[in-house]
């Protein structure tokens, strides 16, 4: 499950990074994906498994893009 957000960070990154097309509209995107998931996660009193998932999926991608940023920053 590890490498699925890697590849998702790379999706984000290199698809609409080289094309440099709704740039803008990628990071909104990433960003309410991020806020939605974290809100739901954090006000769940219980917190299903399906729920725990898509917390590991967002913390991953994040380190993907991350990643990515160092890797092309630096």
């Amino acid at each position: 499950m590890d490498r699925f957000q890697y590849y998702a960070g790379n999706i984000v990154t290199l698809t609409f990074g080289a094309l440099s097309i709704n740039d803008v509209l990628a990071a909104v995107v990433t960003l309410l994906f991020y806020e939605a998931v974290s809100a739901a996660f954090y006000r769940s009193p219980t917190r299903p498994l399906r729920l725990w998932m898509a917390n590991f999926f967002k913390a991953g991608l994040t380190a993907a893009l991350l990643a990515d940023a160092v890797k092309l920053g630096g």
